[in-house]
Parts: C-alpha cells; sequence; structure tokens
C-alpha cells in the first residue's frame, strides 16, 4: 500500500493541480503560525473531489479522511484507492467514538486527520450542523483543530478559494470550568468550530465576486498608464522602502484579496501614502481621494493622480459630486483609498475625522479597512503597515444620520489606534525613536511652508 500510495501522490499531483486549481487565503494574524505536530483538518463539504482539494491544500504528512460505511463500499475500485490513501471508516452501527479511537490511534502514530464535519455534502449553498467527530478526536488526542471553508468551486476553469483559518486548542476547552464532560466540551468546541467556519463563509460571500457568480474585471480608469506605474513602482517600494506587512486580525489578511469594493482608511504623514498603499493592495484595482487644490497647482503631480484613477475633492466646501463618483464607485466593486483626518498630520494623536468615509460605508454597505502606517519615508529605513480587520457599520446597526457617522468616526479612531500600538511594539525602540525625531523634523518643515505660502499670499493680495 505503501508503494501505491507514492505512485497515486507522483502521478495525479501535476493533473490535479491544472485540472483543480486553489487559492490559499490564510485568514490568520500570522502566517507561519506552526504546529509541530499531527492535526485535525475540519472542512466544509461541497462534493466528492473535497477530499482531493485538502490533499493538495495540505501536503507532506499523511492524512487519514473519515469516510461514512455506506460511501466506502460503494465501489470496490474506490475502496481499494481509499485504503491506499488512507481512510478510517464511519460505521452507523458502531457509532462515531469507534471512528475517534481509530482517528486517536492514527494521530499517535505521527499521522493528520481530515474530516468533514456535516456528515453530509451541502445541498443547500449552506452549513449543515456539525457533528461533534473533529471535537472529540481534538480533545482525545491533544491536537489542534485547523478549520477550513472553500467555495467549492473544482473542476476545470475555475479556482477553489480556501479559507485557511487559525489553529483551534482543545486546552481552551478542558481548562474551562463550566464544562463538567468530555460531551460538554465536545458540543462547545463544535460550535466554536462551525461558528468560526460560518465567519469565514461571510466574509467570502460579502467581499468577493466569485460568490456572485463574477470575476474581477479592469475599470476603465485602470489604463496602461495605470497598470505601468503600478506594477513598475511595485518593486522599487518593496525594495527603497523596507516594507513589511502585518495584521492585526484573522480577518485582516484576507481584505487584501477582497475584490468587491471596500474602503481604506489610514493615517496621513506625507504625500506618497497613496502610493505606499496602492503597493499593499496591489491585487486589486485601488482609486484613491486627493485635494483638487494640491493637484491645481502641481500639474504634473496632478496628472499622476489622474492616471491613478484618483478622485479629486474639492476641499473649499461639501463637494457631492466627488461623493456621488465614490459611491457609484464602490456599488461597481472600486476600491477606494481614504485618509480620514483630510491632511497631513505628524502628532501622536490623530486629527478630528471627516464624515465621508462613514457616509460612503454606510450608504454603500462595504466594509472600512484601517491601515496604519508606521515609516520614516526614508530610503532603506524599514516602512510597517498593520492592516486590521474590515468594519462593517451595518452589522453595527449603523444608518445615515450625524449620530451614526461620529459612532463609525470613533470606530475607525480606535481600530487605528490600536493598529498604531501593535505597529509601534512590532518595531524596534531604537527605530520608533528615529520615526518620532523624522516626524518632529517634517512637521516644523510643513509649518516653515505653509507660513512662507501665507505670506507670500499676503503679499500678493497687498500688491493688488
Amino acid at each position: 500500500m505503501f508503494l501505491i500510495r507514492w505512485l497515486l501522490y507522483l502521478n495525479s499531483i501535476i493533473p490535479a493541480l491544472i485540472l483543480f486549481p486553489i487559492k490559499k487565503i490564510y485568514l490568520r494574524k500570522n502566517k507561519k503560525e506552526k504546529y509541530k505536530g499531527p492535526v485535525v483538518i475540519a472542512m466544509n463539504h461541497t462534493a466528492f473531489l473535497d477530499y482531493v482539494e485538502a490533499l493538495l491544500a495540505f501536503p507532506g504528512r499523511r492524512k487519514y479522511v473519515l469516510v461514512g460505511a455506506q460511501f466506502y463500499a460503494y465501489n470496490p475500485v474506490l475502496t481499494f484507492f481509499l485504503k491506499a490513501m488512507g481512510v478510517i471508516k464511519v460505521d452507523s452501527v458502531t457509532g462515531n467514538m469507534d471512528a475517534v479511537n481509530k482517528a486517536v490511534e492514527q494521530i499517535n502514530k505521527g499521522h493528520s486527520i481530515l474530516i468533514f464535519p456535516e456528515g453530509h455534502i451541502e445541498t443547500e449553498g449552506k452549513l449543515m450542523e456539525y457533528k461533534q467527530a473533529a471535537a472529540l478526536i481534538s480533545l482525545s488526542a491533544g491536537v489542534p483543530i485547523v478549520p477550513v471553508f472553500h467555495n467549492g468551486r473544482i473542476g476545470p476553469g475555475k479556482r477553489d478559494l480556501m479559507f485557511i483559518g487559525s489553529y483551534m486548542y482543545p486546552d481552551t476547552y478542558i481548562t474551562r470550568d463550566d464544562l463538567e464532560n468530555l460531551q460538554e466540551r465536545a458540543a462547545a468546541f463544535t460550535s466554536d468550530l462551525q461558528a468560526r467556519t460560518e465567519e469565514y463563509r461571510q466574509f467570502y460571500l460579502r467581499n468577493f465576486l466569485i460568490a456572485d457568480g463574477e470575476k474581477l474585471k479592469r475599470p476603465k480608469y485602470a489604463g496602461f498608464l495605470y497598470n505601468f506605474m503600478k506594477y513598475t513602482a511595485l518593486p522599487g517600494i518593496k525594495t527603497l522602502m523596507q516594507t513589511k506587512i502585518t495584521y492585526g486580525g484573522d480577518l485582516a489578511r484576507g481584505t487584501r484579496y477582497m475584490d468587491k469594493g471596500m474602503i481604506i482608511v489610514a493615517n496621513h504623514s506625507w504625500w506618497i501614502d497613496s502610493a505606499l498603499l496602492y503597493y499593499v493592495f496591489w491585487r486589486v484595482y485601488c482609486r484613491s481621494l486627493a485635494a483638487k487644490d494640491v493637484a491645481e497647482v502641481n500639474k504634473s503631480w496632478g496628472f499622476f493622480e489622474k492616471a491613478m484613477g484618483c478622485v479629486l475633492l474639492d476641499r473649499s466646501g461639501f463637494d457631492w459630486n466627488s461623493l456621488k463618483t465614490m459611491m457609484e464607485g464602490l456599488k461597481n466593486h472600486e476600491p477606494f483609498i481614504i485618509f480620514p483626518e483630510g491632511h497631513m498630520n505628524y502628532d501622536d494623536e490623530f486629527l478630528e475625522f471627516m464624515k465621508g468615509p462613514a457616509m460612503l460605508s454606510i450608504y454603500t454597505h462595504r466594509p472600512v479597512v484601517p491601515v496604519y502606517i508606521h515609516t520614516s519615508y526614508k530610503m532603506f529605513k524599514p516602512t510597517r503597515f498593520v492592516i486590521g480587520d474590515p468594519i462593517e457599520f451595518d452589522k453595527a446597526g449603523l444608518v445615515t444620520d450625524n449620530e451614526s457617522y461620529d459612532k463609525a468616526n470613533e470606530m475607525m479612531r480606535e481600530a487605528l489606534y490600536s493598529l498604531k500600538r501593535q505597529a509601534i511594539s512590532e518595531t524596534k525602540p531604537q527605530m520608533n525613536s528615529y520615526i518620532k525625531s523624522v516626524r518632529a523634523q517634517m512637521k516644523k518643515n510643513l509649518a516653515e511652508i505653509s507660513s512662507e505660502i501665507e505670506e507670500a499670499r499676503k503679499q500678493k493680495a497687498g500688491g493688488k
């Protein structure tokens, strides 16, 4: 069986990758989070080929899959191949505990377990109730569960999006005082596992075009110059700015793949912040909100902004046309970069947030993705981006009124302050001090330039 198993692996891996392509998206703060040893992979069940997709997504350690007795005996050829690859038969007569005990035996031998907790293939487009087998195996063997949701788009010309979550450790439930026995622990563990998987499912449905049977299309503003500047700038930003991207939550990593439209809000300290965020979210066709008066003064910079699809905002009053353009863009799945402070700021405290981002999010029901940029803007000095979990104001019950806009702004401020604290804690103290000194100098320079501009305006006015 050992030889047959490896022959099957070697002869099928390349055709399988071509015929059944997958895209793995890790919904965990640290993608490199590792557990050395066997695990229980708990995956929603959409089709028979889910087993093949799981083998492609989790290569390496041998995996035993739990299979129902009826399916196991469905076809002699199928039975032979399942035996060769590693299977544990779930008998409806002896029940789950017999399969659980066999699974624990295989874990003790160093093998991982693949299980579909629903027990059946989904037929209604939603998760079925999870059985407790995965939790019982994890609790009995003392190994973590890896929750997985995939969209089930399997086959030639399709791509299966697979969302892989953080490890769920059994110790969390073993040490809980309110859970008195194994059955209660398994029930609580199973409930949390299904809730976590449903969270991934909702994240997919709300933020990925493929969930609606659509594909990301290149918008009109993303012409030759847009793509030329974007892709030629990527390696330069990566090299010169020494970029490092970290995450403030498990869903945050997935935001870089969201193609259904979002509002990216960030702190603003220098004119290249938009370009840096284009780099962070390079997988989608971002647009940004820019000041119209700056574009008019600096014609070359204005040309660059127009080429990158920027919406130019008239800051002299309420610019309804720009707001309308962004609302239509978000409905057409276009991501927008907005700096809610409205101006560059070098202080430790954020300025008062404008209501625009909150209005856009609440009106269009698109999430806000907070990003904190921690950098000195000096070449070959580290630049850190910390991305937070998406904020969905409609889930918080916010509506289109001033009170809701204020609450939304407070939620964004809290999220950005949290990301700022994380960025500082992840950066070396010497670098933090250097960044602070550079920002102080930039603030001083900006004050001098503003003073000179104001003096020039007064002289011009006096000359008239």
